[in-house]
This record gives structure tokens, sequence and C-alpha cells, in this order.
């Protein structure tokens, strides 16, 4: 079955990582997943073996409190036995169906841990990760059953685990509320958007309104009208100010080639180099949509959608500025 190869995944891939990741991070990736995945609490590891036994015990003893507890409501109520049957069938397939989506959450965060190669300042970062935080992850995660929204939630836990602090609770609360619609219509946003970073921090991203005002529908021809925009703002993604600016000068290259900061698209760095070192626009202020701090913390996790359309009119724009945008040969 489709779940019992999720499961088989997950300890896998547990057993892969355990001696392969910085000690900080497995061990917030044990706290993480002992929590949350049935598999990971049973991996052969000694000293998870008695926390396996506590949870197993524990079941038992809250299957057996639940059965007497069904009794007497059945017989204080005078309810036919059957319904009450019925009813705890029901509860036990949603504590399941609940349970394999964490269980499938956590499959895709260990993979995303597997294939990473952890940075200096990863390898020594020896924050915990907060108790509240998993917490509150297992509540909005475990209702997630789309693929997608799996996907998301998986590079949500195994960013939280490396680096603890990196999606507020706020953030996770945002995410989880989002309908099909609004999902998309960020996606769309994301894949448009230009990222202002100075080594691993990230001081802007937004949505250049090129030529014209997005508060007037200059972006409706890329996927987002103003109408569009007001639902990103109502979720908390976007700020309220749709014709906002932040100065990207600091991606323009100076006489030795070298950039203050780069200029990310779809995680992809860049610079911006003069084509005529007399016209170019020296100063650099780029309007536009910009996103709040739950919607930058999103941003490094959301899949990007084809936005060639948007890319090439963003090019033109800055041709005019006498800049052109070329990637770096040494991204940081």
């Amino acid at each position: 079955m489709e779940e019992d190869s999720n499961l088989e995944k997950i300890t896998d891939t547990i057993g892969d990582l355990v001696t392969g990741v910085p000690a900080p991070i497995r061990k917030n990736f044990f706290k993480a997943f002992g929590q949350l995945c049935t598999a990971a609490v049973d991996v052969p590891v000694a000293h998870l073996e008695s926390k396996s036994k506590e949870i197993r015990a524990a079941s038992e003893a809250r299957v057996k409190i639940l059965e007497r507890e069904a009794q007497q409501i059945s017989e204080k109520l005078q309810v036919p036995e059957e319904y009450v049957t019925k009813a705890s069938e029901k509860f036990a397939s949603k504590i399941v169906r609940e349970q394999l989506n964490l269980d499938q959450i956590a499959a895709h965060a260990a993979t995303n841990l597997n294939e990473k190669d952890f940075s200096e300042e990863e390898q020594t970062n020896e924050e915990e990760i907060s108790d509240d935080w998993l917490n509150e992850f297992e509540n909005f995660a475990k209702n997630k059953s789309s693929d997608d929204m799996k996907i998301i939630f998986g590079k949500i836990l195994s960013g939280e685990i490396v680096k603890p602090g990196s999606f507020s609770i706020r953030t996770l609360r945002i995410i989880s509320q989002l309908d099909n619609q609004a999902a998309k219509l960020f996606q769309t946003f994301c894949s448009q958007a230009v990222s202002l970073k100075a080594g691993a921090h990230l001081l802007d991203a937004r949505v250049v309104s090129l030529n014209g005002n997005a508060a007037s529908n200059s972006l409706t021809p890329y996927g987002l009208p103003f109408n569009s925009l007001n639902i990103l703002h109502e979720y908390g993604l976007i700020i309220s100010d749709y014709n906002s600016w932040m100065n990207y000068n600091p991606c323009i290259a100076d006489e030795n080639n070298k950039v203050r900061a780069i200029l990310e698209i779809q995680g992809i760095q860049y610079g911006l180099v003069p084509t005529d070192k007399e016209k170019y626009d020296k100063i650099l202020k780029l309007s536009g949509v910009a996103l709040t701090k739950a919607g930058k913390e999103l941003l490094k996790i959301i899949p990007f959608n084809d936005a060639s359309k948007y890319r090439t009119a963003l090019d033109e724009f800055l041709k005019n500025k006498h800049l052109e945008i070329v990637k770096l040969d040494n991204p940081q």
C-alpha cells in the first residue's frame, strides 16, 4: 500500500540522516520527528527506545479509556450501541487520516534534509526548535491532505529544523488558511517577485509594477489585477501600499564588477550591469507590491511557475534604465 511505502520511506530516510547531519540539526531532527511521526518513534535507535515504549503504552491506555467512556455514554443517553460503535469508528478514521498526513509531511521534510548541503552557520547553530512551534505546526499540518500543501509543510518543517525561527507561528497560521485560489495567486506573485538580499538576509521582496501602478491594474497582464492583490493582502501576504518602493542600487555592479547586494529571481542570483556608464539609473527606486514578513518567509519554499512573460517585461523595463540583469558567476 502507498501508506506503508510512505512510512518505510520515512524510516529509511531517518536511518540515513542519523549519522549524516550535524549534531545541532540532528537534535532538532529527533525532537520534531519524535513528536510528529509514528515511524520516527519506532526507529531502532537506543536513546529513542524508551520514548517509543512510553508512547505505545499511553496509546493502549487511551484506547481502553475511550472504549469505557463510549460504553458509559451509550448507557446514559440510551443510544443504540451500534450508533456509538459507528461514531467511534468515524473518530478513529479521522485520527488515522490526520496521522497519515503528518507522516507524509515528515517524509517530505526528511527528504529535504537528506538532500541539503548544510552551511557552516547551520552546522554550528545550537538553537533548539520550540515546543510551542511544534505544537502549532502539528495542529495545522495534520489537516493538510493535498500533495501540494504536504510538500510546502515539509519544506517549512525541514527549514525550521535547520534554523529555528525561520517561520513564525503567524506564518504557519497564514499558510494553513490559504484556499486554493489564494495559494495559486501567491504562487503567481512569488514567481514574478524580485528580491534584495545581503548575504543570508532578505531585505526586500516585491513584484515591480514596471511603468504603471499596481493599484491601477498595471499587473493585470501578468495575472495580478487589483482584486487579486486585495485577496493576498487580506491573507497578510503583501503590504497595503501597492506602490511602495525600495532602493535596489546596491545590486548595480561597480567598476570592478562587484555588487553590494544580490538581486534574486526565482532562487537565482543576479547583479545589474550598466549598459551606459553615463545614463544608467544610479538610484534605482523599484516601485511595486512588497511582501510582508510572513510573505518573505514563505517566498523561499513556494514552487515557482513560468513567469517568462513578466521577466521579458522586467528586462525591457530595466533596459530603458540602461541596466542589464546578469547572472552571477560566484553566487553568495
